[in-house]
């Protein structure tokens, strides 16, 4: 029987958990405990939260005398707990029903060995794990899902690619894969895109998967 767009892939950030909203939190509550009451917004598409040293970067820019590991270890904190109370347990039915499923992030190698424990320890069946640090491009540019797609055996057409930016993610169809959009969390794309779901639960993801088999 054919599988033809039946593997979920997934981007990270916020398709599985509300990281744009929830990194600026962090930074602001850690910035407010230094003694800085009006912090500028933390610009998490130029310095990566799990880096400390790009942290540590943007203070030193605005002059806030701030911990970065903290920050990084305060979001850190909240999103293992996220995962294990949302985002995991839905990752593992998806896996036990389509998996080996797969990733795929613009982020850091840090950030990566993080998932890979979160996803190992919770028994999530996987197969590739891509980050664009590793590849040295980000997305929309296609290596980066071309990478993945040289981690496994699978034509592209197997798989779907979940995300929540459009213009960025929606360039897994550029390498054969498919692409549907994911609205739960902060978004980047027409609200006319079709096929999206509002929440990456199995029966939308199983939902998405009949209609683009279509």
């Amino acid at each position: 029987m054919s599988r033809k767009g039946k593997i979920p892939v997934f981007d990270i950030g916020d398709t599985l958990l509300p990281s744009h909203e929830k990194i600026n939190e962090k930074v602001r509550e850690k910035v407010i405990e230094s003694g800085v009451q009006n912090p500028p917004e933390f610009p998490i598409n130029k310095y990566n939260i799990y880096v400390p040293d790009q942290v540590g970067e943007w203070l030193e820019k605005y002059g806030i005398e701030a911990n970065a590991e903290e920050i990084k270890q305060a979001y850190i904190d909240w999103e293992e707990k996220f995962f294990h109370e949302k985002s995991l347990p839905a990752l593992k039915k998806i896996s036990e029903e389509y998996g080996p499923i797969g990733f795929v992030s613009d982020n850091s190698i840090e950030a990566k060995k993080f998932y890979r424990k979160i996803f190992e320890d919770a028994g999530i069946d996987y197969r590739g794990l891509v980050v664009s640090d590793e590849v040295g491009v980000k997305k929309p540019d296609p290596e980066i899902f071309r990478a993945f797609l040289d981690e496994r055996e699978e034509k592209p057409e197997q798989f779907t690619y979940f995300g929540n930016y459009v213009e960025r993610d929606s360039a897994a169809e550029k390498v054969g894969m498919n692409f549907v959009w994911v609205t739960q969390y902060h978004t980047f794309g027409s609200e006319n895109w079709k096929p999206q779901i509002d929440d990456l639960t199995h029966e939308k993801v199983s939902e998405a998967l009949i209609e683009v088999k279509k």
